[in-house]
This record gives C-alpha cells, sequence and structure tokens, in this order.
C-alpha cells in the first residue's frame, strides 16, 4: 500500500484554482478525515478545500500564497495519513511528467502553476 500524496509534479492553477492528485492508496474513511482536517486548519485565506475524483481543488488562489497553500495542504495530507495510513512504505520518486508541450503563457497562473509543481523537486 503506498501512502496518499500530493503529486505537486503535476498540479495546475486555472482562474485562481489550484488542482493537484492525491497519489497513493486511499483507505476507506481517508476522505472523511481529510475534509475533516481541512476545515479544522483552514485559516480562510482560500475560498474553499475539496477532495474530489482523487484530485484535490482550492479556490481563491491568489500569486504569493504558494508557499502558505502548499504547507497548508501537507499538513492535511499528514494528519489524515497519521490517522488512517499505519504502514510505510517506501517512497520511490514520482517522475515529472509534465507535457513539454504546457503552453500556459506567462500569466499569473502559469507563474504559479510552475511554482506548485516546483515542490516536487524539493
Amino acid at each position: 500500500m503506498e501512502i496518499p500524496k500530493l503529486r505537486w509534479s503535476a498540479a495546475t492553477v486555472s482562474d485562481g484554482v489550484l488542482v493537484v492528485e492525491v497519489a497513493g492508496d486511499r483507505p476507506k474513511g481517508w476522505k472523511t478525515t481529510f475534509d475533516r482536517t481541512a476545515k479544522l486548519l483552514d485559516t480562510g485565506r482560500w475560498d474553499d478545500v475539496r477532495l474530489k475524483g482523487g484530485k484535490v481543488r482550492v479556490g481563491g488562489v491568489d500569486e504569493g500564497s504558494e508557499d502558505s497553500l502548499h504547507h497548508f495542504l501537507e499538513a492535511v495530507m499528514q494528519e489524515a495519513n497519521a490517522t488512517l495510513v499505519a504502514e510505510q512504505v517506501d517512497g520511490a520518486a514520482l517522475q515529472d511528467d509534465r507535457s513539454d508541450d504546457d503552453s500556459e503563457g506567462d500569466t499569473a497562473d502559469a507563474r504559479m502553476t510552475e511554482r506548485f509543481r516546483d515542490f516536487d523537486a524539493a
């Protein structure tokens, strides 16, 4: 079983909405724990945090908030995993599967997308 984690290398921001995939196995009850933890830790800085279809969506993302949002989502993931996932798995590095034809241009969304994707390399 692979512990759920965020795939920052595939993160995108469009119209101020961050979408990042959750990789790994999500046991029964994990989504409920994720949602509850997100609500408890939410500071109201972003519009909403939703997990649907294996992807986290966060609205109201502003340029300059990437580090704070990254920290927030990683804390939510860590708590959800600590609550429901007991066993450790060997962490094989995820391949950076960004498409070479990403032609997002030089917009705030494109710059934020790139900064979120860089979190996977850290």
